[in-house]
């Protein structure tokens, strides 16, 4: 997880208060009927909140996407009935959670017509430990016929979302979860026609977010306090980190991105993302990965070692990003924390391992494709980092990179002998201590390194079969141990575990992994078609099947994504001032053409906005270490431990009050995992 304090949270506070700042890591009527009532998060109750209009819609999935309601259905829209409100392709394995109604017939109707299309009959109910919910589940798997779809309790009058079914209902999840970087995108404008929400076949709702080029200064940065100085250097490029404007050499999502395209290179098209370098004969993923590569290689010194971070401090103006004002500066050794400093901690070999590891992939992708000008460049910044990180005697998470790292330069070069070497000898039986003990399938650097290790056709029998045991033993079996009606993740009521900060990040990788897994064969004590379907299940939670009913994307109504989220920590899409106190009504909240019969979630959380955030961005989700003092609704349980909303720090005078970065700001590094994840579901077009 990602334990930091955001640079914007510290330095829009007053300077006098720095220092004293220390960061921790159911109405039952028919058709048009208005539900009231429930719990203070809507979603999270049968008919909770105000439905609005049971039958005011936007159109169906079919059409735009938002179907807030489908228009004619019957029934009261309600948070009790819980599905992916995507949807599912034909041939999936389809349940849906009932918050109660345990045993209640369950219609399929089709929304286009009002026929019903199947009926089935709930499960009895059970209890959800990370929710506590009592819960019944229903099987609708063997509706195979496309379109769109809702499930109606006509016993009790209540309906689900709409959704589709069909083949190709992830293609707009995994190109939002990718465009979602080039709003991230630092030292580049976003500019019409690009920056809008029209996407893959959708026209979108009229969402813009337009700005000029950010952080000139990066082309010209000095070294920061503290720091070697290496002189003026031009460092332009990369995305932004998160909810703040710094670019730190941890973990940034681009292997999975890069994983992504080599487990499904035919969902990847040049021009499906709409950005400025589509047309140019590279898939837009890969181009949108270059953007951040490329600074990967500005970053790179003389003797191979990679800078740690580029940032700056105490901005008075945030947002938009072209008018943000901190004095920006690099760090050529560890990345400071504290004083107004966010990201901090990360060491010179910690940034060099994560480069390393990315660029070998890159060259190994860009080669594949026949870009071998840009794969040769790539290859050359790897084998220097290399050469590098061979030289440094580590422990602990520093050497689990550098082994991450030698698999990929092995892979991308076998005659490489010293990182051959060093993979050969790393402990993969017992993932460098964590297994038997702490290993759970979130688990993204070492997977990452196995990954490359057995797709090398050089690789060594007798390791590869270490790796694949520590696999099925380490990663696949313990997903199913802690499986549940919605997904589970370790831990409890008492014992978040990975249900803490950046827990999105975490349901990303559980699933990646096990599709990872599955695709080179291991499935553990289980057969391959356990391990998919656990693996789809993961999506389906960040897609809505959860108890929140959230999508846990930013503003997906226009394609498909009711219920997503419209309020994240964010320095240009929830600040104005201060410290973002609901101050930025063009990008802050609801957008005012988004037909959401259950939103507001919680009734403080009400704002709309001429916009909302832009699309695609994941939060880092229920966190039950959340140590802010706002109320969030139900949060008795992990999976409860989640309200979506934007107030910065809420400084009261000697602490954050609000501390909404624990719940809601997003990071490149969460969407890299869900890239991968959606990667393997899209359809190949």
């Amino acid at each position: 997880m990602l334990h930091r304090w955001s640079l914007l949270t510290l330095a829009l506070l007053l300077p006098a208060c720095m220092g004293e700042i220390v960061g921790s890591d159911s109405d039952a009527g028919g058709p048009g009927a208005s539900g009231t009532g429930g719990g203070p998060d809507a979603g999270g109750n049968p008919g909770g909140g105000n439905d609005g209009g049971a039958n005011g819609g936007g159109g169906s999935d079919a059409g735009q996407g938002q179907d807030g309601g489908t228009v004619g259905a019957s029934g009261t829209l309600s948070g009790a009935i819980r599905v992916n409100n995507f949807g599912w392709r034909t041939a999936d394995t389809k349940v849906a959670v009932l918050l109660g109604h345990g045993g209640e017939s369950v219609q399929l109707v089709n929304a286009a017509t009002g026929n019903v299309a199947g009926t089935f009959t709930a499960s009895g109910l059970s209890t959800d430990k990370y929710s506590g919910d009592q819960v019944a589940t229903v099987d609708f798997s063997s509706a195979s016929t496309g379109g769109d779809f809702y499930l109606y309790l006509p016993a009790s009058k209540l309906r689900s979302y709409g959704f589709r079914i069909s083949d190709d209902v992830y293609d707009i999840v995994g190109a939002a979860a990718v465009k979602s970087y080039y709003f991230q995108r630092c030292n580049h404008d976003k500019a019409l026609p690009y920056a809008n929400d029209a996407l893959l076949g959708f026209s979108g709702i009229g969402g813009k977010w337009v700005d000029g080029a950010c952080h000139a200064g990066d082309a010209q940065a000095p070294a920061g306090p503290g720091s070697a100085n290496d002189g003026t250097l031009d460092l332009h490029g990369g995305w932004h980190d998160a909810g703040d404007y710094q670019k730190t050499l941890w973990g940034r999502g681009v292997p999975q991105m890069l994983f992504a395209y080599e487990v499904n290179p035919r969902a990847w098209t040049d021009g499906q993302l709409h950005i400025p370098e589509s047309g140019n004969g590279i898939p837009d993923l890969l181009d949108e990965a270059r953007w951040e590569l490329d600074f990967y290689v500005r970053m790179q010194r003389s003797d191979g070692h990679f800078l740690t971070s580029v940032k700056g401090e105490n901005p008075s103006v945030t947002s938009p990003p072209s008018q943000a004002n901190e004095a920006r500066v690099y760090f050529d050794g560890t990345s400071p924390s504290g004083g107004g400093w966010s990201g901090g901690g990360v060491t010179t070999a910690e940034a060099t391992g994560n480069a390393v590891l990315a660029l070998a992939h890159a060259a190994i992708v860009f080669r594949a494709i026949g870009q071998t000008t840009i794969g040769d460049g790539y290859a050359t910044a790897a084998t220097a980092g290399w050469a590098w990180l061979a030289g440094q005697t580590l422990s602990g998470a520093e050497n689990d990179l550098k082994a991450s790292a030698a698999s990929a330069v092995f892979r991308m070069d076998p005659t490489q002998s010293t990182a051959k070497a060093f993979a050969d000898a790393f402990p993969w039986d017992t993932w460098d201590g964590m297994y038997p003990g702490s290993l759970t399938p979130a688990e993204g650097t070492l997977s990452t390194g196995a990954w490359h290790y057995l797709m090398n056709t050089s690789g060594t029998a007798s390791v590869k079969t270490k790796i694949q045991t520590a696999v099925g033993q380490g990663l696949v079996d313990p997903a199913f141990t802690v499986d549940g009606p919605y997904s589970g993740m370790f831990g409890d009521s008492g014992n978040g575990w990975e249900w803490s900060w950046g827990s999105n990040r975490s349901q990303s990788f559980y699933g990646a992994n096990l599709f990872m897994a599955a695709k080179l064969g291991i499935v553990g004590s289980h057969t391959q078609a356990q391990v998919l379907a656990l693996a789809q299940k993961h999506l389906h939670y960040l897609l809505g099947l959860n108890p929140l009913n959230m999508v846990y994307l930013t503003n997906m109504a226009a394609y498909g994504g009711e219920h997503s989220s419209f309020h994240i920590f964010h320095s240009w899409f929830s600040f104005t001032v201060n410290d973002g106190d609901h101050g930025n009504t063009t990008y802050n909240g609801k957008p005012t053409a988004v037909t959401e019969p259950l939103y507001p979630y919680y009734a403080d959380d009400s704002e709309t906005s001429t916009y909302g955030p832009a699309p695609g961005l994941m939060p880092g989700g229920p966190n039950w270490y959340y140590d802010g003092t706002y109320t969030i609704p139900d949060r008795t349980y992990p999976a409860y431990a989640y309200r979506d909303f934007s107030v910065g720090c809420g400084w009261n005078g000697s602490l954050c009050t609000a501390a909404s970065w624990e719940l809601t700001e997003p990071d490149v590094g969460y969407q890299g995992p869900l890239v991968l994840l959606a990667s393997f579901v899209m359809s190949a077009q």
